[in-house]
């Protein structure tokens, strides 16, 4: 998967909750549907004073694509908004979250680039126990202030802005265990990734750019390396 498509992803995710809280109704998702290509398919959908607007069994798949996502529980709750809901700032959390991918899906045999790295997390092999973060969603973009998943294996966390013009400026932080370390080549993890608690590393990308095809910039322990224009500095 391109990095771009993570985004894409994301972009639609977090719009289409947020869509919710103009219409209050199927008329919303509907709309976001159309506009966005995708299928969007709950169980149910209901609305309560603590957790705002709960789905059971959400799934979100590009029609075109045939990537999506599916949590078993969701709920998205409105913080604040401005005047004339200029902006809205929500909370969102996912339970029991994988991603969708097309057809029989095979595992990298070796993750040994940096745009593998990057994808790992999104293949739908991966299970997340929850997913959690606050996203504020203007008329040209969104920026979302944190970004939470959790699972056995991988962990991920995210911030930055994300435009509807295709532009993005985004920050990733993805932590892999001892067991998918395994199929990542030795000398790349020992790099750029940095050593966290219980035999786990982590490692940080910053994506800027059009979202289809953005530049990846990271930051290891002996370098820098700008991906898009194949930098490499000591």
């Amino acid at each position: 998967m391109k990095p771009g498509l993570i985004i894409i992803i994301l972009v639609t995710i977090l719009a289409l909750l947020g869509a919710v809280y103009f219409s209050f109704d199927k008329i919303a998702i509907f709309t976001l549907s159309k506009l966005y290509g995708i299928n969007v398919s709950y169980t149910a959908l209901s609305k309560d004073k603590v957790n705002g607007y709960k789905f059971e069994n959400l799934k979100i798949l590009n029609r075109r694509s045939g990537i999506g996502f599916f949590s078993s529980r969701s709920s998205l709750k409105l913080n604040k908004t401005t005047a004339l809901l200029k902006s809205l700032d929500i909370d969102f959390k996912f339970r029991d979250v994988h991603f969708i991918r097309p057809g029989v899906e095979k595992a990298e045999s070796m993750y040994d680039s940096v745009n593998k790295l990057v994808a790992i997390p999104f293949e739908g092999r991966w299970a997340y126990k929850d997913v959690a973060g606050t996203v504020e969603i203007f008329s040209n973009g969104l920026t979302l202030k944190s970004f939470a998943a959790n699972g056995s294996e991988i962990r991920i966390s995210l911030a930055g802005d994300i435009f509807y013009n295709n532009k993005i400026n985004m920050d990733i932080t993805i932590y892999f265990s001892k067991m998918v370390l395994k199929d990542i080549p030795n000398e790349l993890s020992s790099v750029i990734m940095q050593e966290e608690p219980q035999e786990w590393k982590s490692f940080s990308v910053n994506m800027k750019g059009d979202y289809h095809s953005p530049s990846l910039k990271v930051s290891g322990k002996l370098f820098r390396l700008n991906v898009g224009t194949m930098v490499v500095k000591d």
